[in-house]
């Protein structure tokens, strides 16, 4: 038979592989073949064989049906399980999308950090006559000798940059870190610890730890001598000789960047929250918060030639 099957497929009837006549091995057995016991002979002890092995195949049969019975009940189980929890996580993200349209569009107060001032409504607002007032002493002080400014001769050139080489590099400064500013001879490196180390360019080592709180810090620099980080729980903190000088919690979500107006005590930070807010840093109290259509993630000030 497995002859006459390799000559018509040419293949293994098991796995499906090719097979030739020449590849099968021969059984040695004996040919004489071992007569049944005399007890095994009679009509009564083969109906009797024949009784038992139908019992045994009807047993398994009745075994195997259970076996398929219960694993059907298992894989439907199974199946009404796994349609449940993708019908709960649907609902959860919906009311999780529908909680973060909501919390982004929702007005925030908050006091100042510094002496717990009254808390302060100012989403939406304008900006006040004096902070106006600093921003355009401040255009027109830039733009007065914009055009006469003519590019210093001691500047590097590109092709000087790109030939430059590191001098010396630093220790592990901060695990985790995302940011840096830099300030002379100092320099801010933000940590997803939760502390912002001041370094010495100079001295070539870590001179101070800012202990921020809870969350990491994700973006950070300086205003004038005075850092300012931005936190992943959405806190703005400035600091000023070594100590926090003001926290604010504007944003209802993390504030991923923060940005220096040219007067130098104006920032703005942005967050995932959708929202830009406005800080005066001379008063140390947020100015005004508006909302946007997406989260911000980048903050950059804007510099004009003309």
């Amino acid at each position: 038979m497995i002859e006459q099957y390799i000559r018509e497929n040419g293949t293994d009837p098991v796995n499906g592989e090719e097979l030739s006549t020449e590849d099968l091995i021969e059984l040695k057995q004996a040919r004489v073949v071992k007569p049944r016991a005399p007890t095994q002979t009679s009509i009564p002890a083969l109906l009797a064989s024949f009784q038992t092995e139908w019992d045994a195949v009807i047993l398994e049969t009745y075994q195997l049906k259970q076996q398929l019975a219960e694993t059907r009940q298992e894989l439907s189980t199974a199946l009404y399980y796994n349609d449940s929890a993708e019908k709960v996580i649907a609902r959860l993200q919906r009311e999780r999308d529908e909680a973060r349209d909501a919390l982004s569009k929702v007005t925030i107060s908050s006091s100042n950090g510094v002496n717990g001032g009254d808390a302060m409504q100012i989403d939406g607002q304008g900006l006040p006559e004096s902070v106006i007032a600093r921003i355009e002493q401040t255009q027109q002080q830039l733009s007065a000798t914009r055009r006469k400014r003519a590019i210093p001769d001691s500047w590097a050139t590109a092709e000087q940059i790109s030939s430059f080489n590191a001098s010396h590099g630093s220790d592990f400064l901060a695990p985790g870190s995302r940011s840096i500013a830099l300030n002379r001879d100092s320099a801010l490196v933000g940590g997803s610890d939760g502390v912002l180390g001041v370094y010495s360019l100079s001295q070539n080592k870590l001179v101070q730890s800012l202990r921020v709180g809870a969350g990491s810090v994700l973006d950070c620099l300086w205003s004038d001598t005075r850092p300012v980080v931005a936190t992943s729980t959405g806190a703005v903190k400035v600091f000023d000789n070594g100590a926090e000088a003001a926290s604010f919690t504007q944003h209802a979500g993390p504030a991923g960047a923060l940005s220096l107006h040219p007067c130098g005590d104006i920032i703005a930070s942005v967050g995932a929250d959708k929202s830009f807010v406005l800080y005066d840093l001379q008063t140390l109290k947020p100015i005004t918060q508006h909302y946007t259509d997406s989260g911000m993630f980048c903050a950059m000030e804007k510099r004009y030639n003309d």
